[in-house]
């Protein structure tokens, strides 16, 4: 009797050992048989996709939301969530945008980048001290901080006429190659060193996936917590003039509209647990393109735009199901019974 039970424990840690390294596998490469998937079956259906001008077109589209992930993907991996982000890049567009023909473009957007952190400095404040639930707090200032913009623009569109500044996002090297190409590159390869090489990185990992031993092994939990938050605003600033510069006009209605959902989406599918954890940054990466892409598939086949807002959220919704450790535990419960009638 001993050695059945002992057989049935074994197929317990067997089967949960087999489901740990699915999900591991999940998280590693889903993203990227997800991108391969869409990418051949673009090539089987969409009409003119294979054209250089299709890939600047997906570089230069995924560049505002790649920049928004890299800063959601250290809040995620901390157990937290900003829905805040869209209306963060609105407000600091318009306070860019109204200052430039001023205060000129540096100034501008120092002064945005500024107040991007400033209000990640009040979510990651509000929560760690205070303890409120990021998802709430964030709801209530998506609603507000946009309703700032309009009035701080009274609700007219900004136009944009300077040079430099537009510049930051329309240029291209030598006459072919988006200078968004630059920024992805660089972008992504300097929050994979922070992510992976830094003290910064790995507090951020430790505390995803234990506050409390974290704080017991001496690493600063609320601080860090915090500056996650603060790194995010910067992020969504910049994201927000990099989105205006390509439009040359700011429409606080309009700016960062959806960004939530795209930079939450992204990461969820690039790997990193909504439980909290590993930041895995070059799965958001991909995750950002693959976002840029379902939408780039449903304008290029004339399938209804909001279409993509629903292929986007079962993403999420598959990605986080996925990720569930749930599923072990139910794989568990079907042979626990087994081994206990067998004592």
């Amino acid at each position: 009797m001993e050695n059945d039970v002992n057989a049935s424990l074994l197929q317990i840690q067997e089967l949960s050992n087999k489901a740990l390294k699915r999900s591991e596998f999940a998280k590693k490469y889903g993203a990227l048989i997800v991108f391969a998937i869409l990418i051949i079956f673009n090539l089987i259906v969409t009409p003119g996709f294979v054209d250089s001008s299709t890939v600047w077109n997906l570089i230069i589209h995924t560049t505002t939301t790649l920049v928004v992930a890299m800063g959601m993907t250290f809040v995620i991996a901390t157990a937290g969530i900003d829905i805040s982000v869209g209306s963060t890049m609105a407000l600091t567009a318009v306070v860019t945008a109204t200052l430039l023909p001023m205060l000129g473009m540096a100034v501008s957007i120092m002064i945005g980048l500024a107040l991007g952190a400033g209000i990640g400095l009040l979510i990651g404040t509000l929560t760690v001290k205070f303890k409120i639930q990021p998802m709430v707090l964030t709801l209530a200032l998506m609603i507000a901080l946009r309703s700032i913009a309009r009035m701080v623009s009274n609700a007219k569109t900004v136009n944009i006429a300077d040079e430099g500044f537009i510049g930051l996002s329309v240029n291209y090297i030598g006459g072919t190659v988006p200078v968004q190409l630059i920024y992805v590159v660089v972008i992504a390869i300097v929050f994979y060193i922070i992510a992976t090489r830094t003290v910064f990185g790995k507090s951020v990992e430790a505390i995803g996936n234990n506050p409390s031993a974290a704080r017991l092994s001496g690493i600063k939990a609320d601080k860090n917590t915090i500056m996650v938050y603060v790194l995010l605003g910067i992020l969504s600033a910049l994201a927000g003039c990099l989105a205006i510069a390509r439009t040359m006009n700011c429409n606080p209605s309009s700016v960062g509209s959806g960004m939530e959902m795209d930079a939450i989406a992204a990461v969820v599918i690039g790997g990193t647990s909504m439980m909290g954890g590993k930041p895995r940054i070059l799965g958001t990466v991909i995750g950002c393109f693959i976002i840029t892409l379902i939408t780039t598939t449903v304008n290029m086949n004339g399938i209804p735009s909001e279409w993509s807002m629903v292929f986007k959220a079962a993403i999420i919704i598959l990605a986080v199901y996925i990720q569930s450790e749930k599923k072990i535990k139910v794989r568990q419960s079907k042979i626990k019974p087994i081994a206990s009638k067998e004592v």
